[in-house]
């Protein structure tokens, strides 16, 4: 099976290439959405796995613009994701015409079987089940719902990580100001030692 793996963490897009070229698939890899689309229209795979967070066009995108290639849409689609792992976002995946929501780590075994498993019982010439075009409307509120959704735990995460970072900066200083003064004390020490030699 030709698989193209789509992650713009180059050492994840080197462990799945390096696992499932073991086992004997090719894969070629893209670092974004856009990179893969154009990859795929140029040598269409067997199938997708792809992260979805990711610069220029993640992966939510990417599956729907997949689905609108009529060479593409037809090739089984997977997520492979660290980042939204809630069931709110496989669900809205799957509405995309995902084939598959899988959460990042998997052990390598269980990776591949679950990714040689969706291909075998994928039926030739199917087309993922993909919301109509009337539903376009819905999708893409749901589209901005699980980003903004994101970024607000994105946020609260750096927010919070600031805080701790805010914290230990005044520790840090409280701490070096009183190594300041026990160094100044002592060189006092040392010159007053030294004077009355």
């Amino acid at each position: 099976m030709r698989l193209l793996v789509v992650d713009d963490d180059s050492p994840s897009r080197y462990l799945l290439e390096s696992v499932f070229s073991a086992r004997g698939h090719q894969v070629d890899s893209a670092a974004d959405g856009r990179d893969a689309l154009d990859k795929a229209r140029l040598n269409p795979p067997d199938m997708v796995i792809t992260d979805i967070l990711m610069p220029r066009m993640d992966g939510y995108r990417l599956c729907i613009e997949w689905h609108e290639d009529a060479r593409l849409s037809g090739i089984p689609f997977v997520f492979y994701t660290a980042t939204y792992v809630e069931d709110a976002d496989e669900s809205f995946a799957l509405t995309l015409g995902a084939d598959a929501f899988l959460r990042k780590p998997m052990d390598s075994p269980s990776l591949v079987h679950a990714i040689e498993d969706i291909q075998r019982s994928r039926r030739p010439g199917r087309r993922s089940g993909r919301a109509k075009a009337s539903d376009e409307t819905g999708v893409l509120r749901e589209y901005n719902d699980r980003l903004v959704s994101k970024l607000e735990k994105k946020v609260a995460h750096l927010q919070a990580a600031n805080a701790e970072l805010r914290t230990a900066i005044e520790l840090l200083t409280d701490e070096v100001g009183v190594k300041d003064t026990l160094i100044r004390r002592l060189n006092e020490e040392l010159a007053a030692r030294e004077s009355t030699r």
